[in-house]
């Protein structure tokens, strides 16, 4: 049976949660391409920061996106629920509010998980946002701030009387951050405990592990974050494992670098030579572990100044992990990127570009392709992108 977000049906149980740094447009261009279903949300919003830059690019969406959620975080009911107003202005389907962040930057605010220890006021919140916006309101939290105070059942009880239309909740505690293992059996408990439609988030790096997390928990839905990370494919194959019991082989290591490269010379056209190389040094690093031998590679992509520098080092590492096929595969789709975009050579690291929208929405749509005999799809390639503007 489908899944249902207030008056949103959903096409798929996968669901592509907030990453700080990680979801913007680029990202979600990638991965809405490889899975046109999927359910996606924008990188965390700052509902304070908002109130003074309410025309902050973090929250541009594009037609193609569709379902996605814009998430705010904050502790101002009152703030939020404006927040809120002006994400339902940009277009977003619903509205998710950070209540699982551990980050001590984030937390030390009384935002993210912080909020776990403050039920009264995420009721008010939820309660506030809820009644400001026609959209649906969605929260993500976590099983609780420590072990001993474990209150995701309470908290998410309270969350559903409050008027959110579904739940995400990470089976870690904020103590824990991100170490150790999730404990989906708590996520059970949770999902054994509301009406509402539950996803569960932690530790799915495979499609079986996704399969695992529904089974064990019962949950409607999966919510993938950290696995998508140098590896969009996940998503697709873990939909079609859920859907059709098939299990998709992972993409070949010249392929990954392929995407390596078209990802990072998207970011630097959409966010400007500087910045879009600086925020391609972590994607190259996640696209290329586990890469045998990839680390001297892997230890020169972080120190990149362009996009460039970084089809080089990619292209020797193709060399190293197919021979010449390899090299001469990669530079192939490095050439058919530049010459779609017009790109000539040494022309590939200029600024952002003025009046962007989405990577779909203003380039034509010659495809392309990320070969992958598993996944039958092609990533197109952006030609035009604006300045970029954080909100947190």
């Amino acid at each position: 049976m489908p899944i249902q977000i207030g008056p949103i049906t959903l096409k798929s149980r996968v669901y592509v949660p907030p990453m700080a740094g990680v979801t913007d447009l680029v990202f979600r261009d990638i991965v809405r391409q490889v899975d046109p279903n999927c359910l996606l949300s924008t990188e965390m919003v700052s509902s304070r920061a908002l109130m003074n830059r309410p025309e902050c690019r973090i929250m541009d969406l594009s037609d193609t996106e569709h379902p996605i959620g814009i998430q705010l975080f904050g502790h101002e009911p009152d703030v939020m629920a404006v927040a809120a107003q002006m994400a339902e202005k940009k277009g977003a389907d619903f509205v998710d509010i950070n209540m699982g962040c551990p980050v001590p930057k984030i937390t030390k605010g009384k935002d993210g998980c912080a909020l776990m220890k403050e039920p009264d006021l995420a009721r008010e919140i939820v309660t506030a946002v809820k009644a400001a916006i026609k959209i649906p309101v969605t929260v993500k939290f976590r099983l609780g701030w420590d072990d001993s105070s474990r209150n995701a059942v309470e908290f998410g009880a309270l969350i559903e009387e409050a008027g959110a239309s579904a739940v995400t909740v990470h089976g870690r505690t904020r103590q824990q951050l991100y170490s150790g293992k999730a404990d989906w059996s708590f996520i059970k408990k949770v999902k054994d405990a509301l009406s509402i439609p539950v996803f569960g988030n932690g530790d799915v790096f495979e499609p079986e592990d996704a399969i695992r997390l529904l089974e064990i928990t019962g949950c409607d839905g999966v919510a993938v974050a950290r696995g998508t990370l140098g590896n969009p494919w996940l998503i697709p194959r873990i939909t079609k494992y859920i859907e059709e019991g098939i299990l998709d082989p992972a993409p070949c290591d010249v392929e990954r670098l392929v995407l390596a490269y078209l990802h990072c010379v998207w970011l630097t056209r959409y966010k400007g030579a500087r910045v879009g190389a600086n925020e391609s040094r972590r994607h190259l690093t996640h696209y290329t572990k586990g890469i045998v031998g990839s680390a001297p590679f892997r230890a020169r992509l972080t120190q990149i100044a362009n996009a460039e520098e970084a089809a080089v080092i990619l292209a020797e590492l193709s060399e190293m992990v197919a021979g010449s096929e390899g090299r001469r595969e990669f530079l192939l789709h490095v050439e058919n990127d530049n010459q779609k975009n017009g790109v000539k050579p040494g022309e590939g690291t200029g600024q952002a570009e003025k009046g962007f929208k989405s990577p779909v929405d203003l380039v034509a749509l010659t495809p392309v392709a990320v070969p992958h005999h598993s996944v039958d799809k092609q990533v197109h390639a952006p030609a035009h992108y604006a300045d970029h503007e954080r909100c947190y």
